[in-house]
Order: structure tokens, then sequence, then C-alpha cells
């Protein structure tokens, strides 16, 4: 122990916090002996590939959807459609999702889904699929959604004292917006499940996913099954940051649904094109303000509306939004304060769970405000 006095007195010759611990997994990860979800498809005999057809729109009504042609390309042995579903044709918690849909919600959008023997034989044949789309008018960007007042689930409000008062008495006021964009996962296994029944009738998927329970219940419910007849297991993922933990349980419905109905695993993994296209980003907001400063130039008051461009269907936008409104203050104290969030419907892919779940947007709005009022209060 070291010798003298005062608060160092007792502190070790070598302090040390804790010990170095190597990751649980480090060995089989540098060694490459890790399994993930698809590397399991070469150790499962019989194994189907499956390949999405993808709507080159980004919002449009199908109106005839001919499957025929794809059985002519030699290894494809089913097309999955919305008629071959025994559950309910959905994978969203909030039933808003279509699994097979009538009507193309983004650019990219799967209608429908070929199994082959190779992945080739199901690509080629995806090919071959004869969809007929009717074009309609899309919903791109938050303003759009603003301007047609397209918005879903529900608006919150939080809020603290009268926002109203304290910026009418407010010396300084002032006011703006700021557009926030969205961001990639970009994990380095793209999404992937991999699907079979077992000797005993049971759904057994692997899943490269977050939430495994939820995966399990919307693959039962596809299926029209009990939780308890689905079986949902992950083996680690490589690289997920939230973009896994909502997106990956209609995919895994797919797998699951072809394996019901040929009676073999099958495999479905999104290429990084597909899961660029076809999957979430973190949420892209647009927030306007209005601030109010007292005469010692210290925030005494803001306003303010924040609008998540949710995408297509709900996913997890409402619960990223509450997230962002509860933190725009950040580190601040705000007596007077009104924060209103809405979430746009647009014809983009259904925005999702990110690091910092809305946090992040949340608290840029106020940095951001402060960033630009300093200058004109004279404050550096």
């Amino acid at each position: 122990m070291s010798k003298g006095y005062g608060p160092l007195a007792d502190r070790p010759d070598r302090p040390v916090v804790g010990l170095a611990v190597s990751h649980e997994s480090a060995d089989l990860h540098v060694t490459g002996a890790a399994l993930y979800t698809q590397d399991l498809v070469g150790r499962t005999l019989g194994t189907l590939h499956a390949w999405p057809v993808q709507a080159p729109h980004a919002h449009a009504r199908v109106a005839g959807l001919r499957p025929a042609a794809a059985y002519d390309v030699p290894g494809v042995v089913r097309v999955l459609t919305a008629q071959d579903v025994p559950g309910l044709n959905d994978a969203g918690e909030k039933h808003d999702e279509p699994l097979f849909p009538t009507e193309v919600m983004f650019y990219g959008h799967a209608v429908c889904w070929v199994l082959g023997e190779t992945l080739e034989a199901a690509r080629q044949g995806a090919a071959r699929v004869e969809v007929d789309y009717e074009p309609l008018p899309a919903l791109v960007s938050v303003h759009d959604a603003i301007e047609a007042g397209s918005y879903q689930g529900h608006q919150r409000t939080v809020s603290r004292g009268d926002a109203a008062a304290g910026l009418e008495k407010a010396t300084y006021r002032f006011s703006g917006d700021l557009e926030i964009g969205g961001q990639e996962h970009f994990y380095l296994e793209t999404q992937a499940a991999l699907a079979l029944v077992d000797e005993n009738g049971q759904i057994f998927v692997q899943s490269s996913t977050q939430h495994p329970s939820e995966t399990q219940d919307i693959v039962a419910h596809v299926l029209g099954l009990p939780a308890h007849e689905v079986t949902v297991q992950c083996l680690r993922m490589g690289g997920g940051f939230g973009g896994k933990e909502f997106q990956p349980h209609g995919l895994a419905a797919v797998a699951a649904l072809g394996a019901t109905l040929t009676g073999r695993p099958v495999s479905l993994r999104l290429t990084r094109n597909q899961d660029i296209t076809m999957t979430g980003k973190r949420h892209p907001f647009y927030a306007t303000w209005e601030v109010g400063f007292d005469a010692d130039k210290r925030l005494c008051a803001l306003r303010a509306t924040l609008t998540a461009n949710g995408g297509w269907s709900l996913d997890l936008s409402e619960p990223v939004l509450a997230r962002a409104l509860c933190h725009i203050d950040n580190a601040y104290w705000i007596p007077d304060i009104e924060v209103i969030g809405r979430v746009a419907k647009t014809n983009r892919q259904s925005n999702t769970a990110f690091r910092g779940f809305g946090g992040p947007q949340g608290m840029i709005v106020i940095e951001d405000i402060l960033g630009r009022c300093a200058p004109m209060l004279g404050v550096e």
C-alpha cells in the first residue's frame, strides 16, 4: 500500500478496477468457428432458397399477379403468394403490414416470394413472375406528408408550465426549423432466417433477430398456430443496432410459410441491395420551433413540433417519437415548454429502431437551437 496522508493514502500501488475478461465468443470469432444463421444452411439437407419479387414503384396497386412462368425455370419449387397464408397475412404487431400486399407502399416492396433449389433458380424464377401495377401518387418526404396531412398512430404532447405565456414574456424570441436525415444500420450480416418443420411437426426458425419472442409471435399468427408451436432461436447476430428488433419478423414468417408448405427447410437471406431497399432506417425528423430567452439570456420557453418520417407502417415509430419528445430539453432546464410529436405516413420503407431510439433526434433539436441563437444573443 502507498504511504502518506490525504485521500490517496490508502490507494494501492497498482490500482485496477475489475479484471480483463475476453468476450465469451472471442475464440470462435477470431478462428472463424462462430456460427451465424446462414452458416447452418450448409448443414441442413434439402434447403430451398427464397427470392423476392420487388415492385418498381413507390406506390401502386397490384392489379394482377401471374406466377406460372416462374415454374418454367428449372429448380423453381414454389411461388408463395397471399393465397398460401393459412393464418393472418400480416407481419406487423399493429396489423398494418400485409406480408403479401395488394397495394405496393414503397419502392422495392416484395409482392411475392419464389422458392428454388438454388438461390439462382429462385432469382431467375422471380424475374419470370408477371405483375400488373397501377401506379398511384406517392408521398416520399416528410414535407409531402405534412402537406397532405398524412399521419399515423397517435399524436403526442409533452409539456410543462405554459409555453405560450413563457414566450410572451420572453425578452428574446427566435424561431426556425431543422431537418434531420435518416441513417442506414449497415450491419455486416444482412437479414436472414432459416426455417424448418421438425420431427414433431413444430416450426423451428433460426433468425438473425434482436427480438426472438416477437419473431415467434409474428410467425405463429401468419401460420395460424399458437405461439408454443413455433420455436425461434438466434445463434448470434453479425450486427443489429435496432435494425433487427422488428424488421426480421416478416422475413422469418416467409421462410416458415415456405417450410410448412413444401416440407423442406427454407433459407431466406437478403442481399445487401435488397436489405437496403426493403428494410427501415433511423427515422428522419423535421422540427419547427419557437424559443424564448429571459433578460439574462437563459432559456425560459420552448414550443416545438417534431414530425418523424415513419414510412409506410407504424413499426416502432410511436416509442421512437416518445423518446425524442422526452429528450428534446437534453441537459437544460426549460420552465415553460410544449412539444408536439407526430408520425408521418409516407411511401418509404417502414423506419425502425436505431441506437439511441429517438433520443439523438430530440437532443439535436435543442443543441441546434442554442447553436443558432447564441450568436444572435451575443453569447459565445
